[in-house]
């Protein structure tokens, strides 16, 4: 993103959106682009199983299983967000974690990038860090083969139109 030819058009808690100037084919163009700090989200395995949440999303307008995933917030290293996710979403603690993958999931519009790790030799808290006020989730464990599943044969919904 070219600092220099970049306007704020909106700017929230969560995310901001500006136009910026971009050289595509040799021509200057404008984007808009959602900047977004980015997030994480932990893979907690235990005994064949993975720990998964629930919850209503607003961009979807309806309930996602999801893994323990949050906002990095400013000062924080990827790292840390998913240690403080899995404490905050689930009250679980991890003996170990490692980095899977990062990558960004809508790089056409979106600056956000993905971090998601692996825990393994989970335990409850010692200490346990309060949900955001805002979350409302519901945990379960699934076979990690039908989370496989899920993941490669997609989940079966009913047909909806976008939610906007």
């Amino acid at each position: 993103m070219n600092k220099d030819n970049t306007s704020i058009l909106y700017k929230g808690p969560i995310f901001s959106i500006v136009r910026t100037e971009l050289e595509l084919n040799g021509k200057m163009v404008d984007r808009d682009v959602l900047v977004h700090s980015g997030g994480a989200g932990i893979l907690a395995l235990q005994d064949g199983k993975v720990l998964m949440v629930r919850q209503k999303r607003a961009g979807s307008g309806r309930e996602m299983i999801e893994i323990p995933a949050g906002m990095i917030d400013s000062n924080e290293d990827p790292r840390q967000t998913a240690l403080r996710e899995l404490n905050e979403e689930t009250g679980y603690e991890a003996e170990k974690i490692e980095l899977i993958t990062s990558f960004y999931p809508t790089p056409g519009y979106d600056s956000e990038r993905l971090f998601i790790y692996r825990a393994t030799g989970l335990a409850p808290a010692k200490k346990r860090l309060e949900m955001d006020a805002d979350e409302e989730i519901d945990l379960f464990w699934m076979d990690l083969d039908e989370a496989k599943a899920k993941v490669f044969n997609g989940l079966k919904t009913p047909k909806q139109s976008s939610r906007f």
